[in-house]
This record gives structure tokens, C-alpha cells and sequence, in this order.
């Protein structure tokens, strides 16, 4: 027991390879109120392990050792990184070499740590994304600070800590939620090429592991293949029937990718309505179920359904904090896009035009574009001037 939480020894561990000088040097700076720094440079002789042994002159807690994971795992690479984490820490956190923790995050961890030694899982805010400003978008609970013995990482993407049935920690707690701990701001000319092969083995190894699939048929519409999008998605709703989930988003979840992977492949446009409806039956309060119906009625000569829709999410959607959510179905430019498809149906082109410039003149940040593009809003947009110019011929 130590006699203060000043006392309490953190280690944070990482694995790296072929990262910018300016990602670790940000990353270092960031992780500086460890008591142990743990890096395993996962390639043998990959520049980083260099780089970070350089540096331990300036962080004298830092420890860096290199060993070439083959074939590549990410659970594997990480199980190899925490075999470097001092015999006397108490309590560790992984971090990515993209990430960044605020000041304050050391001194409340040690508190709740001196509070609850025997913790299970410790809880904190974790931006993901961010927009143009910095200013964090998607935000949602994370969960990689565990006690130092007893957990290891399990399946070879999107790897996820379990503890061993010998250990037997007690209690659950959060961090501040007032304040984001951690801050992701990913190094976008990395490709993510390996993961739908590494999703594929998850699979293979894990055939009722829920989550797995899930990120599965996510990744395979990542590449445009949405038939094979679907049908996992098809294999995900039944296994959830049949083995249960204590995730309360994870089916509707699952709905709303069905109605997703539907409407790209033509002639199932009838399917994906029955799914997004299903889903806001299933749980009325995500917003994306009925951003996601509206939008599809709203391409259709269906406009008072579209409004019956909005109305609808309204009075009952919830904002919710997910990673498998769409924080921007929140911002106004997404009913503006939807109102205005509704409005050009309906006749009223004047209207549509304008309610379709407004939408447009609140992307002001490369970031909104992006998801406007993602929205298919520039689309809706021309098709709005095609028929305009149609009728003014």
C-alpha cells in the first residue's frame, strides 16, 4: 500500500514502427508524467528504435526495446510490449503513438488508483476525432488502463484486454467525464490495408465473437464490398439473436448497417427502409436511424413522410456518445440536405435551392466536408440544380 497517491508508480506502453519524428516527440511530451515508459518497436532495425533510444537522455523513464512481430498481430505485438512494463508499477496504460494525454490526466489517475488499489477497470474520455480546429468530435468512454498483472491482449485487430480467471480485481470506476483524457489525431498516410485480412482471422478464430464481426462488415464497406458488408452484417443479427449481448446498441446498430449496405446495391431500397425502421423501433432514441430513413425517403417522391420522420426524431433521439454513432448527425447542414430533396419532390424548387445553400454555406471546415461528401450532400445538390434548370428551360 502506498502512503500517498503521489506514491502511485504509472506506466504507460506502446508499440511503434515507422512513426514520424513529430508524432513520438509530441507523443513523449505527452506521456512525460509516467513513471515508466515502455515502447516496443516492432520491426527490427525500423528507425524508431533509434530514434527512441536517443531520446532516453531526455526521458529517463523511458525503456525501448525492439522485436519484429511476424506475422503481424496487434494483440501479439502488444502482449510483447507489456513483457517490458516494470515489476513494481501500479497500474499501466496503453496509448498509440498518434495519441496525446492532457496534464491533469497523471495526478487524477494516481488519485483514483490510491483510492480503489484493488480496481478492475479504470473508465476516461477518449476524442477520437477532431475537427479542423482541433476541437474534439467523436468522444466516447475507453478502456485501456488495467492493474499490471493478470490482463492480456486478445485477437489480432481491434484487440480488446481481458483479465485471467486467477486474478480477481473489484470495482469499476470513471475518471472525471467533464474532462477528455486522451486525444487521437491519427497519421492519415498510415494504410489500414492489413485489417480486413486481420478481420477475417478474428473471425475465423473468434466465429461468435459479436464486436469482431461487427468491425468486420464495417471494414469490408470501407473497400466498397457491400454484398459481403451485408451478408456479415446478416451472420452478426443472427448471432446476436442467438447468443445475446449485454451491448444495448450493438443490434440496432446492426439494423442501421443492414439498411446502410442495402441501399448501395441496387434494387434494395425497400430493404433498407424495413431496417431502418426496425431499428428506431428497437431503440427510438438514435438519431442516425432516422437521419438515415428521412434521407432515403427524401429521394423518393415520399416528402410528408420525410417530415412525419424528422418530427419523430425530434421529440424522441438522444445524443449518445458511441464510436459506432455519427456525432454530425447533430449539426444542421443534415436536415437542411434532407429537407431541401423533400422540397425539390414536392415542387417547391425555390425553396429546395435555397435550403440546400444553406446547408452548403455551413461547411466552413475542410472536416464538414468531408462528412458531406461521406452524406452524398453535393449529389443532392446537383440533382436539385439539374431539376431547377429543367423546369426554367
Amino acid at each position: 500500500m502506498r502512503d500517498s497517491y503521489k506514491d502511485i508508480k504509472v506506466c504507460v506502453y506502446a508499440i511503434s514502427a515507422g512513426e514520424p519524428k513529430e508524432f513520438i516527440d509530441r507523443w513523449l511530451a505527452s506521456m512525460n508524467g509516467a513513471d515508466y515508459i515502455c515502447v516496443l518497436v516492432t520491426r527490427i532495425n525500423d528507425q524508431n528504435f533509434e530514434y527512441f533510444s536517443k531520446k532516453k537522455k531526455e526521458y529517463p523513464q523511458l525503456i525501448v526495446e525492439q522485436k519484429d512481430i511476424t506475422p503481424w498481430r496487434f494483440d501479439v505485438a502488444r502482449n510483447e510490449s507489456m513483457k517490458l512494463i516494470p515489476s513494481d508499477s501500479d497500474v499501466i496504460i496503453s496509448t498509440d503513438i498518434d495519441e496525446i494525454l492532457i496534464p491533469e490526466f497523471w495526478e487524477d489517475l494516481r488519485k483514483i488508483v490510491f483510492e480503489h488499489p484493488d480496481f478492475e477497470r479504470i473508465f476516461y474520455k477518449f476524442a477520437w476525432s477532431h475537427d479542423d480546429n482541433g476541437n474534439p468530435k467523436c468522444v466516447f468512454w475507453y478502456d485501456k488502463i488495467t492493474q499490471p498483472k493478470g490482463w492480456s491482449w486478445e485477437f489480432p485487430v481491434h484487440e480488446t484486454l481481458r483479465c485471467s480467471n486467477a486474478y480477481h480485481y473489484s470495482g469499476r470506476y470513471n475518471m472525471d467525464e467533464n474532462k477528455i483524457y486522451l486525444r487521437h489525431f491519427a497519421d492519415d498516410s498510415k494504410s489500414r490495408k492489413s485489417y480486413l485480412d486481420l478481420l477475417k482471422i478474428r473471425a475465423e478464430e473468434n466465429p461468435n465473437d459479436l464486436i469482431g464481426l461487427f468491425y468486420l462488415a464495417r471494414e469490408y464497406s470501407f473497400v466498397n464490398d457491400y454484398r459481403n458488408a451485408l451478408d456479415t452484417a446478416f451472420v452478426l443479427q443472427t448471432k446476436i439473436f442467438e447468443i445475446g449481448t449485454t451491448d444495448n446498441l450493438l443490434l440496432p446498430c446492426t439494423l442501421i448497417m443492414l439498411g446502410d449496405y442495402s441501399s448501395k446495391i441496387v434494387g434494395l431500397d425497400d430493404d433498407a427502409e424495413y431496417w431502418y425502421r426496425k431499428a428506431i423501433k428497437l431503440n427510438p432514441s438514435i438519431r442516425d436511424s432516422y437521419i438515415k430513413l428521412a434521407h432515403l425517403l427524401a429521394k423518393q417522391p415520399r416528402p410528408m413522410e420525410v417530415y412525419k420522420t424528422l418530427d419523430e426524431m425530434y421529440s424522441t433521439s438522444k445524443f449518445i456518445e458511441d464510436f459506432r454513432l455519427q456525432p454530425y448527425y447533430w449539426e444542421e447542414w443534415t436536415i437542411d440536405q434532407i429537407v431541401a430533396c423533400a422540397r425539390c419532390h414536392e415542387g417547391r424548387l425555390e425553396d429546395a435551392t435555397k435550403i440546400m445553400q444553406h446547408a452548403i454555406d455551413q461547411l466552413n471546415t475542410n472536416d464538414k466536408l468531408v462528412d458531406a461528401y461521406r452524406e452524398g450532400l453535393f449529389e443532392d445538390a446537383s440533382w436539385i440544380e439539374k431539376v431547377v434548370n429543367y423546369q426554367n428551360r
